[in-house]
């Protein structure tokens, strides 16, 4: 298909009046991530993401906030009001089933921050070729995306020549899990080192004798994939009644399908070129060389009462709840997903910035010491708010109920709470789209709902 028959396709102009209010109506049923909070220049870039290569809109998305906030790092901070600061961090998990695309969002929304990354290596092979052990540990190693460390070495090697901040890429979000405490026997201590990244609190250790090391503000973003049967993993030892898992933004697709992007399709260079653009002005226009001097962003009185007016209607809800353990966890997702409505607020505003600006030698003035963020973002904040608050019910109430059901009960389940039908359902157990499978899937639908009433349970609300 070429481009121009892609666009031609796609376009609202060929879309019945049904089709319109069925998508509407689509929209409305489900928790649907909300593209168009973006900057209306990227949406073209979006868009064919999601239909040129087939990829889910949350996935796109989230990941997009992921890069806005790796490139920015501690650049600015959100003066979140009586002189407390929130710091930009952002850790995603794209959830779903096999090949569903995760590793494609990441691939091409992380490519500019990848490029980057590849000079640095190859700049760092360069200037330590030939060089003692010694000499080699002088050198600064510049890092913006890293796939493998400890916390010592992150901490006390890499975090310390990077004061701007970078991004822990898991191709499986189960292996920065398995990975924690595996240098020490007191289970808990990497997971502080990750609460203080996450909220960029000083993290300071010791080593032999008195040698204390004190990183004023870690910044380490976390982006990864994880399939359903292995969500729960996520939560163990406690890491939802502490909290900590809640720090993560759970995007889900709304459809459980393979992706399968068009062989014939071919992305156009000018939206890729944009694309990159915004990303590498974000991040080198904004270099930050220590921990003193961050830029702020300021919330806008209108913009603080919108912020104030969703998070009241949130507790209102929450505290009616009978359940105290349901209550506790909700409770935990709204403190979590609020501060992330001022980093979400900070990431637009600052994204726009790098679209709406002239691109020039002094394109870095363009960002001022304090920037104002205005009523109009904070709502495009609060529909993303609104978004991972109720993914993470979601994944919670799909982990709870689960009871260590089959992986195609779980995908079932997850399908049935998004409203897909039997004939789709039979596509995904099957692979294939016919009556028989249609048949053949509403039979085990009904035997799994008596063997497993609890994991359907949890999608008949």
């Amino acid at each position: 298909m070429s481009f121009k028959n892609f666009l031609k396709s796609e376009g609202l102009a060929t879309f019945t009046t049904d089709q319109l209010k069925n998508e509407v109506i689509r929209r409305q049923s489900n928790n649907t991530f909300p593209m168009h909070v973006f900057n209306e220049k990227i949406k073209p870039f979006l868009d064919t993401l999601n239909k040129g290569y087939d990829l889910p809109a949350s996935y796109i998305g989230t990941t997009l906030l992921s890069a806005y906030s790796t490139a920015i790092g501690t650049a600015y901070k959100v003066n979140s009001g009586n002189d407390d600061f929130v710091y930009l961090p952002v850790w995603a998990c794209l959830c779903g089933i096999s090949s569903s695309g995760g590793t494609t969002a990441i691939n091409k929304l992380y490519a500019p921050l990848f490029k980057i990354q590849s000079g640095f290596d190859s700049d760092w092979q360069e200037k330590t070729r030939g060089l003692s052990r010694e000499k080699v540990n002088m050198e600064k190693m510049e890092t913006v995306v890293y796939r493998d460390s400890h916390i010592p070495t992150l901490v006390r090697t890499i975090l310390p020549d990077n004061p701007k901040g970078l991004c822990k890429h898991s191709d499986e979000l189960l292996e920065w899990i398995n990975g924690m405490n595996q240098l020490t026997r007191r289970e808990g201590t990497d997971e502080q080192f990750w609460i203080s990244s996450w909220n960029c609190t000083p993290y300071s250790g010791i080593r032999s004798g008195k040698d204390k090391f004190v990183i004023q503000r870690p910044f380490v973003n976390v982006i990864g994939k994880a399939q359903y049967p292995i969500l729960n993993k996520l939560f163990t030892n406690d890491r939802d009644t502490t909290g900590f898992i809640f720090r993560m933004l759970f995007a889900l697709p709304e459809e459980d399908s393979i992706s399968q992007r068009d062989s014939d399709f071919v992305m156009p260079a000018e939206w890729t070129e944009l694309h990159e653009r915004s990303l590498t002005r974000l991040y080198k226009d904004l270099p930050v060389h220590d921990a003193e001097g961050t830029r702020c962003c300021v919330i806008d009185p209108p913009a603080k009462k919108l912020l104030d007016l969703w998070r009241r209607e949130k507790t209102q809800l929450i505290n009616r709840l009978d359940d105290s353990t349901e209550q506790n966890i909700k409770a935990g997702i709204l403190g979590k997903v609020s501060e992330y409505a001022y980093r979400f607020a900070a990431l637009l505003h600052l994204a726009d910035k790098t679209f709406d600006q002239d691109y020039s030698a002094d394109f870095h003035i363009a960002f001022k010491q304090e920037e104002l963020i205005t009523a109009n973002t904070m709502n495009r904040a609060l529909q993303l708010a609104e978004y991972f608050y109720q993914s993470a019910n979601e994944v919670y109430d799909l982990v709870q109920k689960s009871l260590n059901a089959p992986p195609e009960v779980l995908a079932t389940a997850f399908m049935m709470k998004r409203n897909k039908s039997n004939a789709e359902i039979g596509e995904m157990l099957y692979s294939s789209k016919t009556d028989a499978n249609k048949v053949k899937a509403r039979r085990q639908i009904e035997r799994w709902i008596r063997e497993y009433p609890r994991v359907f349970g949890a999608y008949s609300k």
